[in-house]
């Protein structure tokens, strides 16, 4: 890979700065490695996956200069959708944070099981909690169906509006709305925020 942009000395320093706060040091330095070998554009998309990867907070200055980084290589058409993954951490409202692997997706999973019955759309597929909004009872999850977890297709997953009555529902409740692109389903994760809503649920 050729970058056609030819980066500052600037850029570069900024790029050590950001990598060096928000990735580990061993992977920092095979980024700067990178960079240094004329690949400034795959070592910012390196820089942005990992991020995204994370869903690593950032400031609004720090976005910024990712972005401004990104562009200064051609890579903006990559970074920009990677980073809604990353929450603003000077934002009042908080859309959503991670709770796979935490205490949290255990409680979650467990009103899943006890909400979903024979009949709904998510019926005996197999789930894991990922993200919740910070504002309503919308959860995203994974369908980690068999054909996903080999790598050979994506992943779908699905926004769930718990009622988190604790007994199984009536079909279609609990709403949810099924995505195969992911970036599809924060949309409707931060759709209370916006005051904007889906009036069909996608089937699988």
């Amino acid at each position: 890979m050729t970058d056609v942009a030819i980066p500052s000395q600037l850029h570069r320093a900024e790029f050590m700065r950001l990598s060096g706060l928000l990735v580990p040091a061993e992977l920092a330095a095979d980024m700067l490695v990178t960079w240094d070998a004329n690949e400034s554009g795959l070592a910012v998309e390196e820089l942005v996956n990992y991020m995204s990867d994370h869903h690593t907070p950032l400031l609004r200055a720090d976005r910024a200069v990712v972005l401004e980084l990104a562009d200064a290589v051609d890579v903006s058409e990559r970074a920009v959708p990677a980073l809604r993954w990353c929450p603003d951490l000077e934002s009042e409202d908080v859309w959503w944070h991670e709770i796979e692997g935490m205490p949290r997706a255990s409680a979650v999973a467990g009103e899943l099981a006890k909400e979903i019955a024979p009949g709904h759309i998510l019926h005996g597929s197999l789930l894991t909690p990922w993200l919740e909004c910070g504002a309503c009872d919308d959860v995203l999850v994974r369908l980690d169906d068999e054909i996903a977890r080999t790598g050979r297709t994506p992943y779908q997953v699905a926004v769930v509006h718990l009622g988190w009555s604790r007994q199984a529902e009536t079909p279609p409740w609990p709403t949810t709305f099924v995505f195969d692109q992911v970036l599809d389903a924060l949309d409707r994760l931060e759709s209370c925020f916006r005051g904007t809503a889906v009036t069909e649920a996608p089937r699988i």
